[in-house]
């Protein structure tokens, strides 16, 4: 079966790039896929690509990335279409990707399958332009996937029917445990507002004890300067990191914080209960339906500087209790696998495809 997938990949970092990729890799196990992939534009060629899978680039404009890549990959992809004889079209994120998908789909009457990963649904619906896209893609597809309940509760009522959650699953190769424990409390994720990194400053910043930070994006320099101009000794900005460096710290670390704001699910909770690490997050989007309050982990309410202080100092002063709660999630990540993921999305495209041949 040959699928096309807009979607952003490699070369760039994120939840939806390794999403995509393990879903890939456990979907050609199960059976000889084809899968071409409308990434954004990037310079240099990919050391490694999952089987069968051939990465097309999207020339877009920054400034306009969305409007650009639509026009561009709408272009390209009608051709892909026509050469490669697609099956199925299954994009991730609403817009552009979901939005092409759509167009494309619209066009050559080939089922669409859409997956919800977070911003998507809670920010840009929220937008008077970016809900009218969002609700294009969503009424122009033929199944929704979201990757949290709760995601799907907020999907409007009309959606609900032909929506369903899948879980992401937990590679146990890359996230596994060590028992190892340097000391240090950790943070991985984009340096973006709705990751309510300052909140997570503020409540560490008088602890005594080490915090290493992982990731980057817009608020990276932001964020730098003010760790310089407040003194703060404590935080360690380690910048980017690939998949296999994020892993090693997850399992030498002490236990992560995820402070978000707004979060669909949180992939880096679960990497860290695989690697034997009691989480700490916000309670907000999907992160409750990982973590359950003392038992896994803490959690404490969004913006909360002095709560999230207080279950800082929980597992700082109790090294028993974070191997305690460490040992539960490593035990609850189990319940979560690519290849659950896999299976169930394998039956969703050949029902569509056998549909839509009738």
């Amino acid at each position: 079966m040959n699928i096309l997938m807009p979607t952003i990949f490699h070369p760039y970092s994120g939840g939806i790039t390794y999403h995509v990729e393990n879903i890939i890799r456990h979907l050609t196990n199960i059976s000889p896929y084809n899968f071409h992939i409308l990434n954004y534009n990037f310079q240099g060629q990919l050391k490694k690509l999952p089987p069968n899978t051939w990465i097309h680039k999207i020339r877009h404009i920054n400034k306009i990335r969305g409007p650009s890549y639509t026009l561009m990959g709408y272009l390209l992809g009608k051709k892909l279409i026509e050469k490669y004889n697609i099956h199925i079209i299954h994009s991730h994120y609403a817009f552009p990707q979901g939005f092409l998908g759509a167009l494309l789909s619209r066009k050559y009457n080939i089922p669409h399958v859409l997956t919800l990963h977070g911003s998507d649904v809670m920010l840009l619906s929220k937008h008077p332009l970016g809900k009218v896209l969002f609700n294009y893609a969503l009424k122009h597809c033929d199944k929704i996937i979201c990757v949290s309940r709760y995601l799907k509760e907020q999907l409007p009522r009309a959606y609900q029917n032909k929506s369903e959650v899948i879980y992401n699953g937990v590679d146990s190769k890359v996230f596994y445990d060590e028992g190892i424990d340097e000391d240090y409390g950790l943070f991985v994720g984009s340096f973006v507002p709705q990751k309510g990194l300052y909140t997570l400053i503020e409540a560490v910043k008088d602890i005594d004890f080490n915090f290493k930070f992982i990731g980057d994006g817009p608020h990276f320099k932001d964020i730098k300067e003010y760790i310089e101009r407040k003194g703060i000794k404590n935080i360690e900005l380690l910048g980017r990191k690939d998949q296999e460096e994020v892993a090693k710290y997850l399992r030498r670390c002490s236990f992560l914080v995820l402070p978000s704001i707004s979060e669909g699910l949180g992939m880096t909770v679960l990497e860290a209960m695989a690697s034997g690490k009691c989480v700490i997050g916000s309670k907000v989007g999907g992160i409750p339906e990982l973590i359950l309050d003392n038992y896994n982990g803490f959690l404490f309410e969004v913006n909360n500087v002095e709560m999230l202080r207080e279950k800082i100092e929980l597992l700082v002063n109790n090294k028993g209790l974070r191997k305690r709660l460490g040992r539960n999630g490593k035990e609850f990540s189990k319940r979560f696998s690519w290849e659950g993921a896999a299976k169930r999305l394998d039956a969703i495209y050949r029902e569509l495809r056998e549909n839509s041949s009738n």
